[in-house]
């Protein structure tokens, strides 16, 4: 049975690899995956197109996936996200519980962070640091909190492995991304870079930033598929925006 420990969150070797928010990053912390693979997972999981936020279910269960088991703690203290103990409170409390060879995962300010012995790892930090790190948000709100523990071998499921495309006629992903594009008055910009993977970007005028209003997620794309999801949901947006 292989021990679960933190590591460094891994955002891979690719654009495609890489994925900013920090439910993927905890997995990858304690998995090895890549973020964009643990984004990949939870998706899967979730049924959901894209990843703004992950729920504790959709976390926990991409974790059992990888072989890794999540059990609430609270060691009697108070956990909620208005009037629960602070990270703070929560580290002081727990000096005993918290030994080298244990692993925490909490959620703390709407935070998903790790916690083994005396060391910290999130998506903001990305590599193992101290407790007593300045940048940790020590005065945040503790509302969850789960031991982890490996039920074996921890693996990479196959399904967030990203699969290879194949070409799929004209009414491919592609060409559904671009007749979207030009219904919305939008373009398709394509960054080759020279490795085999691709970036889009979708090209637009207007006020509106559809990443910072929880729209989509990121400017950029690593494959047709994820351009046509993106342009489906600007179009969504801008249905309801208008009725």
């Amino acid at each position: 049975m292989k021990n679960v420990n933190i590591k460094s969150v891994n955002h891979g070797n690719t654009a495609a690899d890489r994925n900013r928010y920090c439910g993927p990053a905890v997995i990858s912390a304690v998995t090895g995956m890549t973020t964009g693979e643990a984004a990949r997972l939870i998706r899967h999981v979730g049924g959901r197109k894209s990843i703004k936020g992950s729920t504790s279910w959709e976390v926990k269960r991409s974790l059992e996936l990888c072989g890794i088991e999540s059990k609430r703690q609270t060691f009697g203290l108070t956990l909620n996200r208005s009037s629960g103990v602070t990270l703070a409170g929560w580290l002081k409390a727990t000096v005993k519980e918290r030994t080298a060879n244990r692993v925490f995962l909490i959620v703390a300010g709407w935070h998903w962070q790790l916690v083994q012995g005396r060391r910290y790892v999130c998506g903001i930090l990305g590599s193992p640091a101290s407790i007593k790190d300045k940048r940790i948000k020590r005065r945040a709100r503790v509302s969850e909190v789960y031991e982890l523990t490996s039920m074996g071998a921890i693996t990479t499921p196959s399904e967030a492995i990203k699969p290879k495309r194949v070409a799929c006629g004209a009414d491919s992903d592609r060409g559904k991304a671009q007749r979207l594009a030009k219904k919305l008055g939008m373009e398709i910009s394509i960054e080759r870079t020279g490795y085999g993977d691709n970036s889009y970007w979708i090209d637009y005028e207007g006020k509106d930033d559809y990443v910072d209003l929880g729209v989509i997620e990121g400017h950029c794309s690593y494959d047709w598929q994820e351009v046509f999801w993106k342009l489906q949901e600007i179009e969504q947006h801008q249905r309801k925006k208008a009725a």
